[in-house]
C-alpha cells in the first residue's frame, strides 16, 4: 500500500487532511465506536416508538402506574422510560408486530454501517434478565443468571458505581456479537442478596402458573422491578436499642430459624412485632427458645409462609414445651393486637394463613364448600334479619347451653382446631367435635362439622350455631367498639367465617335478600374486605335489580381488576343495554383481561373446578370471574353478538 503523509487527502473520503481527520490523535477502536453507536441507536429506538405509539405506551403504562400507586416524580418517569423499552422489545401492537420489529422494517436502511445492521437485527431476540455479577472490567460484565445459571458477557454503557462483583443486577438485554449489551442499562440493588431475589420471582411464577419463572420476569418485568427493593435486607439488630440482652437473644434464635423460610420483610415484621412488646412488657425471659417459639407460631397466623407448623411441631424443633407456646402466643396476640391490625391494615400482612403473595388475591370462603342440593327441604334461617343474624326462628332450634370455659379449655380446643384444620376425612371432624366439648363457644368447629352435612338445611343450621357462638364468645360491648375494624382483630375471624359461610349457603339456597343483609353488615364490621365479600355481594346486587347499590358498590371498591372493569360492564349492560357507553367499558374490560369474554360467549369452557390462585390479567383471574357471573351474563340477549364485534 501507498503510505499516507499527514497533509495528504485523507483516503475516508471526507475532504480533510489526514492529519485532521482519521490521522488525528490516537487510534480508536473499531469495538469503541460501535458501542458509542449502540448507545445512540437505542436512543433512536425509543425517540420512534414514543413518536410513533405515544398513545398506545401512555394508556398501557396507566394501568401499571394505576396498580404499583407510584406517587414520585422522578420515580414515575424512570419506571415510564423501563416501560417503553420493554414495550418496544416484548409487547404486540394490534399487528402483532412489536416495536422494535417496526423499527428495524423502516430505519435499518437509514443505517450506514454494515456491522450495527446485522446488530440491530438480532435485537427482536431480547430478554429480560435478573443475576448476579461475576466479574467486571471497565463496562464489561460477566454476569451470571439467577434463573438459569447460565455465564453470559454483558456490556452496560453507563455503569453504575455501586456495581461489584456479587451484585444483584436486573435488566433487559440485547444480543451484541457473542454477548449482550443492556438496554438502556443494568440496574443494581446492592442490599438485596440474589437468592431471595430468584426465590420471590420463582414463588411468583408458581402461584400464576407460569411455564418458567423467565416467562414470568418477561411479561412482569415493570412489577418485579418496582417490587424487588422491597424484600430487601434484613434489619440491623445489633443496631437496635435492646432493653436487655436476652431480648435480643430471642430474635437471634427466630431469624436463624425463618431465615430458609420466609422473605426478609416477614422476618423484619416479626423483629418489629417482638421490639414491641419488649417495650410495652419487659417480662424476666429464662428460656428464649420458648419465646422465638411463639413468635414464629405467631407470625404463621399473620402472615404468608410456604411451611406451616402446629406448636406440637415448633415445640420440637426449638426444644421447648408445646402448652407453654400455647400460652405465651395468647399473650403476645393480646399485647399486639393493635400493631398487627395496623399492618394488615397497611397491607404489610396477608390474611390468615394465606400462603399466596400480596398482589395475587384469594377470596376467602370461595367454593370452599360445595353444598349438596335438597329440593324436597325447606329453607331454614329465611327470617334472618340484618341486626340479630340467625332468624329467631332458628336461634330457638339452635340454642345452645351457656357455660364458662378454662382458659385452659380455650386453649385446648384451639389446639385440636389447629390440628383439624391439617387433617382429612373422620379425625378432622373428630378433632373438631372434641373441640366443641372443650369449648361450646368454638366457632371454628362449627364451620368445620358443617362440611360434613348431608344437606345445604343442615349446613345452614351449623353455620347459625357458629355465629351465635361468636357473638357470646365476643360480647356486644365488643362489636360496638371494634365495628370498622373487624378482621385487623385475630379473635374476630372465626365469627367473619362463619357468617361469610351463612351468607354464601343462604344465596345458594336462593335466600338472596337475607344473604345480602349478611353481606352488609360483614362490610360494616370490616371495610376493608380482607375476605372479598364485596364480590358475592355484587352478584347478589345485580340477582335483586339493585343496581343503584351495585352502583355504589363498584365505586366504594374501584378496582382496576377484571372484577372492576367486567362488573362495570356487566351493570351498564344489565340497566341500560348495549349503550355507546358500554362500547367504551368493554375496550377498558379487555384491557384488564383479554381471556374473560371467550367465556362469555362460549368459545371456551370452563374447567371442572376453578383454580385456587389466579394473577392480574392471566386466564385464571378469567375463570374465576366467569365461574361467579356467567349466570347473570347469560341473562343479557344477544350478548355474544354484541360481543363479536368488540
Amino acid at each position: 500500500m501507498e503510505k499516507i503523509y499527514r497533509n495528504d487527502p485523507c483516503p475516508c473520503g471526507s475532504g480533510k487532511k489526514y492529519k485532521r481527520c482519521c490521522g488525528a490523535g490516537e487510534a480508536v477502536p473499531i469495538t469503541t465506536i460501535i458501542e458509542g453507536e449502540i448507545d445512540e441507536l437505542q436512543k433512536q429506538i425509543l425517540q420512534y416508538a414514543y413518536h410513533h405509539f405515544g398513545h398506545v405506551l401512555q394508556d398501557d403504562f396507566e394501568s401499571f402506574e394505576e396498580l404499583s400507586e407510584l406517587d414520585d416524580e422522578q420515580e414515575l418517569e424512570f419506571f415510564e422510560l423501563i416501560h417503553t423499552v420493554w414495550f418496544s422489545l416484548f409487547e404486540g401492537l394490534d399487528d402483532g408486530e412489536t416495536i422494535i420489529e417496526k423499527f428495524i422494517h423502516g430505519q435499518i436502511s437509514k443505517i450506514k454501517r454494515p456491522k450495527l445492521k446485522q446488530i440491530l437485527q438480532t435485537w427482536t431476540f431480547a430478554r429480560t434478565f435478573v443475576g448476579k455479577v461475576i466479574s467486571i472490567d471497565e463496562n464489561k460484565l460477566k454476569v451470571e443468571d439467577g434463573l438459569s445459571s447460565e455465564q453470559l458477557d454483558t456490556i452496560v454503557t453507563s455503569l453504575s458505581p455501586t456495581v461489584k462483583e456479587g451484585s444483584f443486577i436486573i435488566g433487559i438485554l440485547v444480543p451484541y456479537d457473542q454477548s449482550y449489551v443492556f438496554f438502556p442499562s443494568a440496574f443494581d440493588l446492592p442490599e438485596l442478596m440474589p437468592e431471595h431475589a430468584y426465590s420471590y420471582i420463582e414463588d411468583c411464577s408458581m402461584n400464576a402458573e407460569y411455564d418458567s419463572p423467565q416467562d414470568y420476569l418477561t411479561d412482569n418485568f415493570l412489577e418485579v422491578l418496582s417490587e424487588l427493593p422491597m424484600i430487601g435486607g434484613l434489619l440491623e439488630i445489633d443496631e437496635l436499642e435492646w432493653p436487655a440482652p436476652v431480648y435480643k437473644e430471642v430474635v437471634d434464635i427466630l431469624r436463624e430459624k425463618l431465615i430458609s423460610l420466609v422473605p426478609p420483610p416477614i422476618i423484619d415484621l416479626g423483629v418489629i412485632l417482638w421490639i414491641n412488646y419488649v417495650q410495652r412488657k419487659q417480662k424476666r425471659i429464662q428460656n428464649p427458645n420458648l419465646y422465638a417459639a411463639a413468635m414464629h407460631y405467631l407470625l404463621t397466623t399473620i402472615a404468608p409462609m410456604n411451611v406451616m407448623y402446629t406448636q406440637k411441631e415448633l415445640a420440637e424443633q426449638y426444644g421447648v414445651n408445646a402448652r407453654s407456646i400455647s400460652s405465651i402466643v395468647s399473650e403476645l396476640d393480646g399485647v399486639l393486637a393493635e400493631d398487627i391490625a395496623q399492618l394488615m391494615e397497611l397491607g404489610l400482612m396477608t390474611e390468615e394463613n394465606d400462603p399466596s403473595p400480596p398482589f395475587i388475591p384469594r377470596l376467602e370462603g370461595a367454593s370452599v364448600i360445595e353444598f349438596p342440593k335438597n329440593s324436597n327441604s325447606e329453607a331454614i334461617g329465611s327470617g334472618a334479619s340484618r341486626s340479630s343474624g340467625p332468624s329467631e326462628k332458628t336461634t330457638k332450634k339452635t340454642k345452645v347451653t351457656t357455660r364458662e370455659v378454662s382458659k385452659r379449655d380455650e386453649e385446648r380446643a384451639r389446639n385440636l382446631i389447629y390440628d383439624a384444620l391439617q387433617s382429612e376425612g373422620k379425625n378432622r371432624y373428630k378433632l373438631a367435635e372434641d373441640a366443641l366439648t372443650l369449648n361450646p363457644n368454638c366457632v371454628d368447629a362449627y364451620v368445620i362439622l358443617a362440611e360434613k352435612t348431608k344437606s345445604l338445611e343442615d349446613a345452614i343450621l351449623m353455620y347459625e350455631k357458629g355465629i351465635q357462638a361468636g357473638e357470646r364468645d365476643l360480647g356486644k360491648a365488643f362489636f360496638k367498639e371494634n365495628k370498622g375494624f373487624f378482621w385487623g382483630l385475630t379473635e374476630t375471624r372465626p365469627f367473619m367465617r362463619a357468617k361469610q359461610h351463612y351468607a354464601e349457603a343462604l344465596s345458594l339456597l336462593g335466600k338472596v335478600n337475607e344473604a345480602i343483609g349478611q353481606y352488609e353488615e360483614l362490610l360494616e364490621l370490616n371495610p376493608m374486605d380482607n375476605q372479598g365479600v364485596r364480590y358475592s355481594l355484587f352478584v347478589a346486587y345485580i340477582d335483586e335489580g339493585e343496581y343503584k347499590k351495585a352502583s355504589n358498590l363498584l365505586q366504594q371498591y374501584d378496582e382496576a381488576t377484571a372484577h372492576g372493569a367486567y362488573n362495570k360492564l356487566l351493570l351498564e349492560l344489565s340497566e341500560k343495554g348495549f349503550t355507546k357507553k358500554a362500547q367504551l367499558l368493554v375496550k377498558a374490560a379487555k384491557k384488564e383481561n383479554k381471556y374473560v369474554i371467550p367465556y362469555l360467549v362460549g368459545k371456551k369452557r370452563l374447567p371442572a373446578y376453578p383454580p385456587d390462585y389466579y394473577g392480574f390479567g392471566d386466564e385464571n383471574e378469567a375463570i374465576v370471574y366467569v365461574d361467579m357471573h356467567l349466570h347473570l351474563w347469560k341473562k343479557i340477549e344477544g350478548l355474544a353478538e354484541w360481543l363479536k364485534n368488540k
